[in-house]
């Protein structure tokens, strides 16, 4: 059975993207004091050597487009503030188009636990069936140690059936929509984190009619919103509706725009989100099933810029 699904890199900082935003690096160096003055001075000629060299992926298939990102404001602040140049991602997505099981996970702080939750998962599912999946989450739950968590959210459509079967752990998100009805809600879960030990994570069993998709994301995708009168629901829905294929790379995108924003007395020009932010939309009437799965995300990665 052939792979059902393609995995695209971009650059989070486009060649010239500094030198079209100069002004992104004027704060840091007015607001700081003299001693950090001259690093910040020095960090503006090397930011522009990681233009094209910090990328995120976007994989698209029949039935379902996902993508995790970094955060440029994120990666921005990590290489202003020296260091070893470690680009974390402690979001982690999960597709596996053959069990038709898709997810993501978030971890807290500087982790790479996600990860090593979809591979647990995936190994599982290449060993035992996916109707034992519920049974498996708990087990992964209870077998979590060290005190590691993540938020969790996950999706299964069974091939023969009309309840979708879904897990909510933490704070991450899971919609459902419909793009024959035009409408979203959200799928709520117990606010306790993957990893709690001694409590089992409780399914839902989620009906399903015609035209509906799901969307499951990381709590990043909440710098989506620009002012108070747009819900995420509403933003989340409109781009679904508009570009079902291209929504996980156009949401991504706009989580990360630079924008004008007022601080005190003056206007600055930032990153909307300095956070990881994951998505997954997927569209199980359109799905086919493939023969591989794929993670992406959860990762600590040493960056080398590149000499100019």
């Amino acid at each position: 059975m052939a792979n059902s699904f393609e995995t695209h890199y971009y650059p989070v900082f486009e060649p010239g993207f500094f030198e079209k935003h100069p002004e992104l690096l004027g704060p840091f160096i007015q607001d700081a004091p003299d001693y950090l003055r001259k690093q910040y001075q020095e960090r503006r000629e090397i930011i522009r050597r990681y233009e094209g060299r910090v990328t995120w992926p976007v994989v698209v298939g029949r039935g379902f487009c996902g993508a995790t990102h970094p955060g440029a404001g994120n990666v921005f602040a990590t290489v202003l503030s020296g260091g070893d140049n470690r680009i974390y991602n402690s979001d982690c997505l999960y597709v596996n188009p053959a069990h038709n099981v898709f997810a993501i996970a978030d971890a807290p702080g500087a982790s790479i636990f996600s990860r090593d939750i979809f591979e647990k998962l995936d190994l599982c599912l290449k060993t035992r069936p996916v109707d034992d999946l519920e049974t498996i989450i708990d087990e992964l739950n209870a077998g979590a140690g060290g005190g590691e968590c993540a938020a969790l959210s996950l999706v299964h459509f069974p091939r023969n059936g009309d309840l979708a079967l879904a897990f909510v752990a933490g704070d991450t998100y899971l919609f459902q929509g419909n793009v024959v009805h035009k409408r979203i809600s959200r799928i709520e879960g117990p606010a306790r984190f993957f990893g709690s030990s001694h409590d089992a994570l409780e399914p839902a069993h989620v009906g399903m009619a015609e035209g509906d998709f799901f969307i499951i994301a990381s709590d990043g995708i909440s710098s989506i919103r620009t002012n108070d009168e747009e819900t995420l629901e509403e933003l989340l829905l409109s781009h679904a509706i508009n570009d079902i294929e291209g929504f996980a790379a156009n949401v991504t995108k706009r989580c990360n725009r630079v924008s004008r924003q007022k601080i005190g007395q003056r206007e600055v020009s930032t990153f909307v989100s300095g956070d990881n932010i994951s998505v997954l939309l997927v569209y199980p009437a359109a799905g086919v099933p493939g023969s591989d799965s794929v993670i992406l995300g959860g990762y600590a990665e040493v960056v080398e810029a590149e000499q100019r």
